[in-house]
């Protein structure tokens, strides 16, 4: 349903590096990456929006840039900031409607009711939640069964995540293919089927999200004194280290008394973290950006 084979796209300061995915029908993959990973920059080749230096990048068989116009008609795209016309939100939807080709009016009014939408008053007027809210509608209530969706949760209620993760699962229950963005693991771990970590562009990892649960383990980030401190702390330690100038980030699976004794020999500026959380244990895959 959605396919990236060795994508390639230079673009700005980043861009991808040979990017391959795969998302089924009745999936979810979620791409977790800091700002500037390259998350959007896939949505948008996947779209037809760019095309790619090199790969592949395909929607239901069609190539996303050669075909685009048929990939328009098969997949809903939603970006992370949809441009919202000076018109209420009902004008909105009825252009989108006639734009699309593919509104579902039902489906409208159940997400409507879902996500508390408010459709009255000029789109411009409307709180950045409820711009966000009335986007997700008019791209969710579309009979299409792919779905490209770039931080849809960004800026929502915990009652709107909510609802918005109950729309998810019921539109993979009826075999869509889902692709969204993120950069908070917990989104993609109660709304998709697998999680993808991209950074500077390049798959770092990927998973189902069941797998999630067995990479728990407690990481510490350490500040040395200086880098050489860090780099012979690095050499000793051997395993799970990496290293950030004066920093690095330790992923241990069980008691933290053979860390303590090895860093009692060096001069310790800060050391934090310890926490058993998943997330934590994803932290050390992208270096010094932040999710």
């Amino acid at each position: 349903m959605i396919r990236l084979e060795g994508l390639t796209l230079a673009y700005e300061e980043g861009g991808i590096h040979d990017l391959s995915l795969r998302v089924e029908a009745g999936e979810a993959l979620g791409v977790l990456g800091p700002a500037g990973a390259g998350k959007s920059l896939l949505l948008r080749v996947l779209a037809g929006h760019l095309p790619a230096d090199q790969g592949s990048a395909s929607i239901k068989g069609l190539d996303s840039w050669s075909q685009r116009q048929q990939v328009f008609r098969e997949a809903v795209y939603l970006p992370s900031t949809p441009a919202l016309e000076d018109m209420t939100g009902e004008a909105y939807l009825r252009f989108m409607a006639v734009y699309q080709g593919r509104f579902n009016p039902e489906k409208a009014r159940r997400l409507t009711e879902k996500m508390d939408i408010t459709l009255t008053g000029q789109c411009p007027r409307m709180s950045p939640e409820n711009r966000r809210k009335l986007s997700l509608l008019a791209a969710l209530s579309q009979d299409a069964s792919v779905f490209l969706l770039d931080e849809p949760f960004l800026g929502l209620s915990a009652l709107a995540r909510g609802a918005l993760m109950d729309t998810l699962r019921e539109l993979r229950g009826h075999g869509a293919a889902i692709l969204l963005t993120s950069h908070v693991l917990e989104e993609v771990r109660s709304a998709c089927t697998q999680v993808a970590i991209i950074r500077k562009g390049r798959l770092v990892v990927s998973q189902p999200v069941e797998a999630l649960s067995l990479t728990r383990q407690k990481v510490y980030h350490i500040t040395f004194a200086t880098a050489d401190e860090a780099a012979a702390f690095a050499r000793e330690w051997e395993n799970a280290v990496e290293l950030i100038g004066t920093r690095a980030l330790v992923a241990i699976p069980a008691s933290p008394q053979a860390l303590l004794r090895t860093l009692a020999r060096y001069q310790v500026h800060d050391l934090v973290g310890g926490r058993e959380e998943a997330e934590e244990g994803f932290l050390r895959y992208h270096g010094d950006d932040v999710l």
